[in-house]
C-alpha cells in the first residue's frame, strides 16, 4: 500500500511539473531568438515571470540590452525593467542559470560590477536592444539602483535575489522544445 501512494505521488508531481513546462513553453513560445545559447531560456522565462509581476503598460521587461562604448560592445545586461511613467530603467536583473550555482552567482555579480564602472566612468555608453537594435538614451540608465541576480530554482540556497519557476534540467527541457518547434516552422525564428 505504502508503495501504491509513494508511486500516486510521484505520477502526480511529474505529471504538474509538465503542466507547468507546458504554460511556460506557451508564454516564451513566440519570442524569436537563437535558442542555442542555453541561457536564453532562462533569459525569455525571467521574462515572461516579470512582465507577470511588474506589467504592461507602465513597465516594460527587456532581455539582451548591450552597452557600447565606441562603438564596441564591453558589456550585456540580461534583463532590464524599464519604467514608462518616469521613463527610466527601475532594475537591471542578470539572469544565470548554470549547474554550478556558485559560479553563476559570482559570474552575475562581476557583470553587475563592469556596468556600474561603466556607467559611473562618465564615458558616453550606448545602449542597444540586441534583438530589435532600438537604442536607448544613456540618461534611462544613469540612475538605476536596482540590482537583482536571477537563477533556476534552487539559487536563493547559494545567494541569488530570485529564483525562477524551473529547475535547470526543466529549463533544458524548454530549450529543446523551442528548438524543435522552430526546426519544424512552429515557432518564429530571428
Amino acid at each position: 500500500m505504502n508503495k501504491f501512494v509513494i508511486l500516486a505521488v510521484l505520477l502526480l508531481s511529474s505529471v504538474s511539473a509538465f503542466a507547468d513546462l507546458d504554460g511556460t513553453f506557451e508564454k516564451i513560445r513566440n519570442q524569436a531568438r537563437h535558442y542555442r545559447d542555453p541561457g536564453a531560456v532562462c533569459e525569455e522565462v525571467a521574462r515572461a515571470e516579470f512582465s507577470e509581476k511588474y506589467p504592461a503598460p507602465q513597465y516594460e521587461v527587456i532581455v539582451g540590452i548591450a552597452y557600447n562604448l565606441k562603438g564596441r560592445t564591453v558589456g550585456e545586461l540580461d534583463m532590464v525593467l524599464m519604467d514608462h511613467n518616469t521613463q527610466k530603467v527601475a532594475m537591471v536583473g542578470e539572469v544565470k542559470c548554470y549547474s554550478n550555482l556558485k559560479n553563476g552567482l559570482t559570474k552575475a555579480k562581476q557583470q553587475r560590477k563592469r556596468f556600474l564602472t561603466h556607467l559611473g566612468s562618465g564615458a558616453p555608453l550606448e545602449f542597444i536592444n540586441t534583438s530589435t537594435g532600438e537604442k536607448y538614451a544613456y540618461d534611462k540608465f544613469q540612475y538605476v539602483r536596482d540590482f537583482i541576480s536571477v537563477s533556476q530554482k534552487g539559487g536563493k540556497a547559494v545567494g541569488f535575489d530570485v529564483e525562477l519557476e524551473h529547475n535547470l534540467d526543466e529549463m533544458t527541457q524548454l530549450r529543446d522544445r523551442i528548438i524543435h518547434c522552430q526546426k519544424d516552422n512552429l515557432c518564429p525564428v530571428p
